[in-house]
């Protein structure tokens, strides 16, 4: 059987098994509010994508990873989820089992790997700081060195679903004395530690996906260091690379946004009764839209490709997140238009008219999550274009 064949085959069987198992959770279910119903069924869910080796394909073999498992088919089950509209898993569970696997001891193998296949353990990352955000290298969480650990203290701002997670990935500086970039320290961090509050921030679009987390004096033992004190930058930056396959998701999300704007058009009356996408000025509308998203899909399977065999260029990533994120925010203007200038909404298009509201709100916050535009078009600038730092 050709790869190909082979991939497709795998993902008719992703597909059939999100349809039979998968939850009745509500849509983009990271973005809403969680009662401890949905919690629950949230991680039974997480557990059985790792059970039936979807997730955590490409883990060694010895904590639960399929010898025959591709970056390809990480990128297939992703993919799926977003067809479906299913729950699907945070990034903050991927990367801290790549780092723990990556850098984690014996012990701490043994004891959060197997928490996080069974949907037990929900993790987020403590990175951010108020004055730190993309530039994650000025931290000021201070980790000071005490007899058996450290004390922690300082704020962490921007925690996706701080406030579900049983597990935090910490960065905090040891060695204030040396380059930024080193003399930060990597912690695994149980979230019930006395000391930390977590704070979740309500956003504009009224859900509660962000988190501050202020910790004071948290006491952490040596075992809760990840990798090696003074080394925590090499941690992160290899956990935050090892989800660059998962770019290639971002394809799927914008045709499915595409074809929202279409039923959006097909569903919105004018003042006159006619519908708008009879209209040539909507049909021009619909495509630089459509052009906008095949040029985005273009530079993100072109991306996909070149990290499946391990030759990508450092600026593939940037340009991709800035692709994407930017046509997303035109497709969520451009649906604002449409409903700006709609007299009615049509039954069959006001689930869709719903989403693109929320969507809207949530766009702006993609520009920013993962490194905002600016930072991306810096790192454009200086990595495939070698301009010189401003």
């Amino acid at each position: 059987m050709r790869a190909d064949a082979e991939v497709e085959a795998f993902r008719a069987e992703v597909r059939a098994f999100i349809a039979e198992h998968g939850p009745a959770l509500r849509a983009e279910g990271l973005r809403v509010p969680r009662d401890a119903d949905e919690e629950r069924r949230i991680r039974a869910w997480l557990g059985s994508l790792y059970e039936a080796g979807y997730l955590g394909g490409g883990w060694p073999e010895e904590w639960g990873g399929r010898p025959d498992h591709l970056p390809v088919h990480d990128l297939v089950v992703m993919e799926e989820l977003i067809r479906a509209r299913a729950y699907r898993p945070l990034d903050q569970v991927m990367l801290a089992a790549h780092e723990i696997i990556e850098f984690g001891s014996d012990d701490q193998k043994r004891e959060l790997l197997p928490k996080i296949r069974s949907g037990e353990h929900v993790w987020c990352q403590l990175f951010s700081e108020p004055d730190a955000g993309s530039d994650l290298a000025s931290l000021r969480t201070r980790a000071e060195p005490v007899d058996g650990g450290f004390v922690v203290t300082g704020q962490k701002i921007w925690s996706t679903d701080a406030q579900w997670a049983d597990m935090g990935v910490l960065l905090a500086r040891t060695d204030p004395t040396v380059d930024r970039h080193a003399g930060i320290t990597a912690f695994v961090v149980p979230m019930g530690l006395p000391g930390i509050e977590v704070r979740p921030i309500r956003e504009m679009t009224g859900d509660a996906e962000f988190c501050e987390v202020f910790l004071d004096e948290v006491r952490l033992g040596s075992e809760h260091v990840l990798g090696e004190v003074d080394d925590g930058w090499r941690v992160v930056t290899s956990g935050l690379a090892s989800e660059r396959a998962f770019v290639g998701a971002n394809a799927l999300q914008l045709e499915m946004m595409f074809a929202d704007l279409v039923a959006l058009a097909r569903a919105a009356r004018l003042p006159d009764g006619s519908a708008a996408i009879d209209h040539e000025d909507v049909q021009a509308q619909l495509a630089v839209a459509l052009a906008r998203v095949e040029e985005a899909n273009l530079i993100t399977r072109d991306t996909v490709e070149r990290i499946l065999v391990d030759d990508e260029h450092p600026s593939d990533g940037p340009v991709a997140k800035l692709s994407y994120t930017e046509t997303n925010v035109a497709l969520c203007e451009a649906a604002l238009e449409l409903l700006a200038g709609a007299a009615t909404i049509g039954e069959e298009g006001r689930e869709v008219a719903e989403r693109w509201r929320h969507d809207f709100l949530w766009s702006r916050a993609l520009t920013i999550s993962g490194g905002a535009s600016e930072i991306m078009r810096g790192l454009i600038g200086r990595q495939l274009l070698g301009l010189p730092r401003a």
